[in-house]
């Protein structure tokens, strides 16, 4: 996605087999997230979410656009992660993980990943403050305003490292 001042997404100059960029994403961004918020909704008497959450989350890291091997590699240790949740607040610090995951498939600096500080004290932090498992809902909607934010100043540190125009040849 071309910006002003140059920057485009890195992602975005990866030629696809199928679809467009923007709605490959979306649709990406949707199932990832949705998938794991079923996982997290799942109980003894809704065992199915944990099935399509967990499908919906994997689909969601396949569709997202970006090099192929690196959406294998994300997709199911994130799925695995997502499920982990289920133990209770103590496990949302293993969200830094799945970010990790993000700003890998997204090609993201190096630098970005400083940005994983803030929910893994933000996982420490509410599993400190909300031990019981009844709390998850504050935990899943803080660490989710956390993941989110970060991956936004992931990008931002991005944009403003400037990816220099020779990175199309390595990309491809």
């Amino acid at each position: 996605m071309a910006e002003a001042g140059g920057w485009r997404e890195p992602t975005s100059r990866i030629p696809l087999r199928w679809g467009g960029y923007r709605s490959r994403y979306l649709a990406a961004l949707i199932l990832i997230l949705a998938g794991a918020l079923l996982v997290q909704a799942t109980s003894a008497y809704t065992d199915y979410f944990l099935t399509i959450g967990l499908a919906a989350h994997v689909l969601g890291w396949l569709i997202l656009p970006g090099r192929g091997g690196r959406r294998l590699a994300a997709a199911l240790p994130s799925a695995l992660l997502v499920g982990l949740l289920l133990l209770g607040s103590i496990a949302c610090v293993l969200l830094v993980v799945a970010l990790a995951f993000w700003f890998l498939v997204r090609q993201r600096p190096a630098v970005s990943y400083l940005t994983m500080l803030l929910p893994l004290i933000s996982g420490l932090v509410l599993g400190w403050l909300y031990p019981q498992y009844g709390d998850g809902g504050i935990v899943v909607g803080v660490s989710m305003v956390v993941i989110v934010g970060s991956a936004w100043l992931g990008q931002s540190i991005a944009k403003s490292r400037q990816i220099p125009s020779n990175t199309d040849a390595r990309l491809r």
